[in-house]
């Protein structure tokens, strides 16, 4: 436990220092991208695809653009040799739909199996970095609105129960730079706010969690060839419980993932690990307590599809 506490300190240090490092590069017009010239276009390519493994990044759809979105994770790696290593456990799976309205606002809707999660979210872009570097990033506003449509006799069995309960909210605002054509990074300011949250007793006020809760990503891609890039992310909720830690009461574990992208201009498949099983962003910022062993470990996927006008 040590060990893994420390990896997962090294990591947390390693995010604050990439956010640090960002930003210095930003102020630098020395760090300019290679591609820079006089004119003051966008520039392209930063992320493949606006889904990365459990967040969101930069990109939007063009306007009238329409694209089908599968995010997919299978059970733990810890399960073993006999549920062959998560594939044949429980597995959650989310299938969802995003549009262009413009070139700078896009919505989605989407449905996932854990909790009966619909969600309908939504992604705006406020700047775009250009390659004559006068904007050194891209800044992007996401939000979703989730609704729990799960049973009420089964999932919400207390007095003063009401339809709000049943909904949850994620913000963020995620700041990119592409440094190279074959290295990208971003980073967000992450907000989760659950209108309900559980009880640390049996008494209902006695709430466990906040339902306003604040952490960071940071995410990043580098391309091995033109079409296969290596991919990480690290998610980390500041918010503690309102309990002192214990075996029953713990703090939000990290998320943590890794692993390969192959993308065209039409398509992107993601294949990971992950320690995130919610795919819901709110829940997976909220509630993880998954660590990075096997026993939290699962394998995962995402595939976009995008049909352009």
């Amino acid at each position: 436990m040590t060990t893994i506490k420390k990896a997962f300190q090294s990591i947390h240090i390693i995010s604050i220092a990439s956010f640090v490092i960002l930003t210095i590069l930003f102020a630098n017009q020395s760090f300019a991208q290679e591609t820079k010239t006089e004119e003051n276009t966008p520039v392209t390519g930063v992320f493949n695809s606006g889904t990365f493994m459990e967040n969101q990044t930069v990109v939007l759809l063009p306007k009238n653009t329409f694209e089908c979105v599968i995010n997919h994770r299978f059970g733990k790696l810890g399960d073993g040799v006999k549920e062959l290593f998560g594939i044949y456990s429980p597995s959650n799976i989310r299938i969802g739909v995003n549009y262009g309205i413009t070139n700078k606002l896009q919505i989605g809707l989407g449905t996932t199996k854990f909790n009966k999660i619909q969600d309908l979210n939504y992604k705006y872009s406020i700047f775009e970095q250009t390659t004559n570097n006068k904007m050194p990033v891209s800044i992007v506003y996401f939000g979703t609105l989730s609704y729990d449509a799960r049973e009420e006799a089964t999932s919400f069995s207390y007095d003063n129960f009401s339809f709000s309960h049943r909904l949850s909210y994620f913000n963020e605002i995620m700041v990119s730079r592409k440094f190279c054509d074959f290295f990208s990074l971003q980073v967000a300011a992450t907000h989760t706010h659950l209108n309900v949250v559980e009880s640390a007793s049996e008494v209902k006020e006695d709430a466990l969690r906040r339902n306003d809760q604040f952490g960071m990503s940071a995410l990043g891609k580098l391309n091995l060839t033109p079409t296969i890039a290596f991919t990480f992310e690290y998610d980390k909720n500041f918010s503690l419980i309102t309990k002192k830690v214990t075996d029953k009461f713990q703090e939000v574990k990290p998320n943590f993932s890794f692993g390969f992208e192959n993308a065209t201009a039409a398509h992107s498949f993601q294949i990971f690990i992950s320690t995130a099983e919610s795919i819901d962003y709110a829940r997976n910022m909220a509630y993880n307590q998954n660590p990075f062993t096997s026993k939290g470990l699962m394998l995962g996927f995402n595939i976009t599809r995008v049909f352009y006008k």
